[in-house]
């Protein structure tokens, strides 16, 4: 699934986040790390340096650091900074198998990768360059190592784990969630006197429990250092978009006046949530995650390995649901908020599933009974991922760079892009008459644009008050597009075309 896409350029709407980031890796390479401090400069196409308002403070850096050392290593391009997500993804697979074969056995563990790679929210988002898929890694490695340190009595698993949880700090704020869920466990064992982890004594399980809420302490402190160091007023930013995130206003980004923006109620969020959940999952999963919650309640106390399972679901959960429900922004305008579910779901499904067979199997004991089971069980996994699989190409949706009706073909950005980037020089601003719902045409043009003015007067209240050099293009069959070509000095004014698309380029001397 992921092979299929890899080298295809960002034209989807789900694919803006792989040209936001890789232009963060693009700035950070030409820039330096150094004079970056590591924080990403998204959405900034000028000349160096880069001024301090075009950083963006919202999140932790590890990833577009990453998607950095990838395109130091492989080079700038589509398929580079995809293979960050992919990587983590296919990761994950293996993580979540080792995490079940070690309290389940073989087979549950097969039937938890199984339900991980059939999910569409998996097929669709598992390749998307943005923090999620990243993530989800660090939170299983973090769990496996938690296993295998339970299991071995070795340190080294303890010394992963506790590197696992501080990549899951640096990567996004839902880590924060985990590590204070897995802290919180620890707690646990210190107050009611069984530790989360047999070798420890309480007394280790707290301190365990406060070198983790340290690591979370420690890394919030840097990274409000570390934006502070690029724009002194980044804790304001932040605060905006915290403050964003967590209400209920129908605006995008921090900047927007949210107190003049519409509102969503809690019922509109709910029907949003709902909307997602049944777009990027599948029934059959939540069935028998149910069984499995069940089965994991019923045999806590007697079975080990269920026991292990329903801890390691809690934290991933935990995580997964606070961050929905707290940044009520966030999850209403992305489906794929519920990204970090995944992994707690594909595992109770694993051990529903598991539960129904090795009730099935007690009475129906036979190789008859055990073969015609096995291949009922191929057959739904084949059936769930045909689904899953059609379900996860119902998501993608082209970006529309004209006028968002108009039927381009998949290619219009970037071959628009590169004819923009031969045109004008580096450091022009260029006006545009078109791409009202801002497509990856600027990263792959490499020039900053200003977009959406469909009057002539726009045009010439952007020219009076602009400094940097200036340019345009006037998509001719828009509304209101000979006004602006006529506005124009004639001699300064080229036809071009793209396609069976018409232009008119306009370079100021």
């Amino acid at each position: 699934m992921f092979l299929r896409t890899i080298r295809v350029p960002w034209v989807e709407e789900d694919t803006w986040y792989g040209a936001v980031y890789s232009q963060a890796a693009h700035n950070n390479l030409r820039a330096g790390v150094l004079a970056s401090g590591g924080v990403p400069a998204t959405l900034y196409f000028g000349p160096l340096p880069i001024p301090k308002d075009a950083f963006y403070v919202h999140h932790p850096t590890l990833l577009p650091l990453l998607v950095t050392g990838a395109f130091a290593v492989f080079g700038e391009a589509e398929w580079v900074a995809r293979l960050v997500p992919v990587v983590c993804s296919l990761a994950s697979v293996a993580l979540l198998w080792l995490l079940v074969r070690s309290v389940l056995g073989r087979r549950a563990a097969a039937l938890s990768a199984l339900f991980f790679v059939t999910l569409p929210m998996e097929l669709h988002y598992g390749d998307m360059v943005d923090f999620e898929p990243c993530l989800l890694m660090c939170m299983l490695a973090a769990l496996v190592c938690l296993r295998y340190w339970d299991v071995t009595r070795r340190w080294t698993w303890a010394v992963g784990a506790a590197v696992s949880c501080q990549l899951a700090l640096w990567m996004d704020w839902p880590g924060y969630l985990f590590v204070l869920s897995v802290a919180a466990a620890f707690s646990a064992g210190w107050v009611w006197k069984r530790p989360l982890l047999p070798e420890l004594t309480p007394r280790q399980s707290f301190r365990w429990a406060l070198l983790l809420l340290g690591m979370v302490g420690l890394s919030g402190m840097l990274f409000l250092l570390q934006i502070r160091y690029v724009n002194a007023g980044a804790w304001d930013d932040l605060w905006n978009a915290c403050r964003m995130r967590l209400g209920n206003h129908l605006v995008t980004n921090a900047t927007g006046p949210a107190s003049e923006a519409p509102r969503f109620s809690w019922l509109d969020w709910s029907r949003a949530i709902f909307h997602g959940l049944s777009a990027d999952f599948l029934l059959p999963p939540f069935l028998f995650a149910a069984v499995g919650i069940a089965g994991i309640a019923r045999g806590w106390k007697s079975s080990e390995g269920l026991r292990w399972c329903g801890m390691a679901v809690f934290p991933m959960g935990i995580a997964g649901v606070l961050y929905v429900v707290i940044l009520r922004n966030e999850s209403f305008v992305h489906d794929f908020a519920t990204f970090y579910l995944i992994g707690a779901l594909a595992l109770l499904a694993a051990v529903g599933l598991e539960c129904c067979l090795r009730w099935i199997e007690t009475r129906e004991p036979s190789s008859n009974s055990r073969a015609a089971l096995a291949a009922l069980v191929a057959v739904f996994f084949g059936a769930l991922a045909g689904f899953g699989f059609r379900q996860a190409e119902a998501q993608r949706s082209q970006f529309l760079l004209l006028d968002g009706v108009t039927k381009e073909p998949p290619d219009l950005v970037p071959a628009l892009g590169r004819d923009l980037a031969a045109f004008f020089p580096p450091g022009t601003s260029i006006l545009c008459n078109f791409d009202p719902y801002g497509t990856t045409l600027n990263y792959y043009a490499q020039r900053t644009l200003i977009t959406s003015l469909m009057e002539s007067g726009d045009w010439k209240s952007v020219i009076a008050r602009q400094a940097a050099p200036l340019g345009g293009i006037v998509w001719l069959d828009a509304p209101g597009a000979s006004e602006i070509v006529a506005s124009l000095p004639k001699e300064q004014v080229k036809p071009y075309s793209l396609r069976q698309f018409r232009f008119a380029l306009w370079k100021a001397q």
